[in-house]
């Protein structure tokens, strides 16, 4: 076990947000002849794959049945609503809407968890949300409104994301990363099953290459972040969670081609404050009260 698992998870946290920047990119790629919910079923059989294989090496054995259930509803909605942003925006825009979810998992770890909000992370919750909604009014045709159907949907899947990250904070007293993971792949599978088959269009070699590459981030990156929730409290782990939507904006920029305005460079700039201000707090071991530690 770490001598320091505060810092320990800061880092594990860090690793988790920057491959689910590479995930979305991926994902991306693929959704240019793909449906999203097909590309986020995948994902899932992916990480279904994983979960059987890890479970000839690991006794697997669920204890918080119901918080599990919750784990696993409320993410599995919130990665549909996701792909299907990220099939219909920009990569960047998809991404700084979901990651709006640190407002919604500070509020639930609050309502149900009875977690304490610091000034300090208030305040850089609002930093981060600020730099956000710059980016979103930047995106916005001239005169049009900024939130159209699918920044909706986006923001929609930020709100199940925050509570799917607070319920991990919770199950993950009882429970180990691999129940809970495997908890998230059965309802995300369950939630994009029938759209996919549904709507199926036969993949390109290159196209499942990145399918395949979005499960695989997918895995390593929730297995980190459920790791590093065990230590880490779930308001501070959704400020350091703004570093996704950051890797983004300069991955869809590099790859992709999509040029931020100067009003976009400065909420992502914003956001940059924030995240770095939640990484320092997250850093402070007397903010927090680490959890027990629990392999799985």
């Amino acid at each position: 076990m770490s001598k320091h698992p505060l810092a320990s998870a800061t880092a594990l946290m860090t690793s988790a947000a920057l491959l689910f920047g590479v995930m979305a990119i991926l994902a991306k790629g693929a959704a240019a002849h793909l449906p999203g919910p097909q590309i986020a079923f995948i994902r899932f059989l992916v990480g279904l794959v994983a979960c059987l294989g890890a479970s000839t090496r690991i006794r697997m054995r669920a204890n918080n049945w119901s918080g599990l259930f919750w784990r696993g509803a409320f993410g599995g909605a919130a990665v549909l609503c996701y792909f299907f942003a990220i099939e219909h925006l920009t990569v960047g825009m998809a991404t700084l809407l979901n990651y709006t979810a640190p407002v919604f998992t500070a509020l639930w770890a609050w309502l149900f968890l009875h977690e304490r909000i610091g000034r300090g992370t208030l305040g850089a919750l609002a930093l981060t949300t600020s730099g956000v909604g710059l980016v979103i009014v930047a995106n916005a045709p001239p005169g049009a409104v900024a939130l159209g159907t699918w920044q909706i949907v986006g923001i929609a899947s930020s709100i199940l994301s925050g509570a799917a990250v607070a319920t991990i904070r919770e199950v993950r007293k009882t429970d180990g990363a691999w129940e809970i993971f495997a908890a998230f792949c059965v309802a995300g599978a369950l939630f994009t099953g029938v759209p996919a088959i549904r709507h199926w269009t036969s993949p390109t070699g290159i196209e499942w290459a990145m399918m395949a590459g979005v499960g695989a981030t997918s895995v390593v990156a929730q297995l980190m972040m459920t790791h590093a929730l065990r230590d880490l409290p779930a308001s501070a782990a959704g400020v350091l969670f703004q570093l996704t939507p950051v890797s983004v904006l300069i991955f869809g920029r590099v790859f992709y081609g999509e040029r931020p305005s100067s009003l976009a460079i400065m909420g992502a700039s914003v956001t940059l404050v924030g995240v770095s201000w939640g990484a320092w707090l997250a850093a402070a071991p007397k903010r927090v009260q680490p959890v027990p530690p629990e392999e799985p």
